[in-house]
């Protein structure tokens, strides 16, 4: 099973309790209840500009374009990140921040890319705050992928509600 492949089953299995804080935010973005999220002329509300790029590069990192689909930066994910970060909790919003300020620490040690591929290896058994915050990293990042345009439409091909006027079904080898 490819990466991609398993992220889209998370992120399905998660979406219902995301959409739900999605729509407590729409007032701050285009958000329509009925599609994906859209940041719209959405402005940065917890992450200050230098961190919402560090967090760009790591959810792209988490989630890159490929030859399928546009990735987490094109998704603009890590604005879906500030907003839900920004109806959070202290707790919730102490956690991101902290987390970014390790993950940028790791990085100046050799590079973004190693500060992540640590921060995963850790998150195996999260029982450091580093493998904690990876965890909480990645699911954000699938949440907000999957609820956005790109995500939904792009990357499940999703199309909606639509009538068939007859099932396709499959021809297994095995009857044919």
């Amino acid at each position: 099973m490819q990466r991609r492949t398993a992220l889209k089953i998370v992120a399905l299995s998660a979406l219902t309790r995301k959409l739900e804080a999605v729509q407590a935010g729409a007032e701050h973005c285009a958000v329509s209840p009925v599609s994906a999220w859209s940041p719209g002329a959405y402005k940065l509300q917890f992450f200050t500009e230098p961190e919402d790029r560090v967090l760009d590069q790591l959810m792209e990192m988490i989630i890159p374009a490929d030859s399928h689909s546009p990735g987490a930066h094109a998704a603009k994910v890590s604005l879906f990140a500030d907003l839900i970060v920004s109806i959070s909790d202290e707790a919730t919003k102490s956690q991101w921040r902290s987390g970014l300020e390790m993950m940028q620490a790791e990085a100046d040690k050799s590079s973004l890319a190693d500060a992540l591929s640590r921060a995963a290896k850790l998150s195996e058994t999260p029982s450091s705050e580093m493998g904690r915050f990876f965890v909480a990293l990645k699911q954000m990042t699938v949440d907000g992928y999957y609820t956005s345009e790109i995500g939904i439409h792009q990357d499940l091909e999703y199309v909606g509600n639509t009538y068939l006027a007859a099932f396709p079904g499959c021809d297994p080898p095995e009857h044919g």
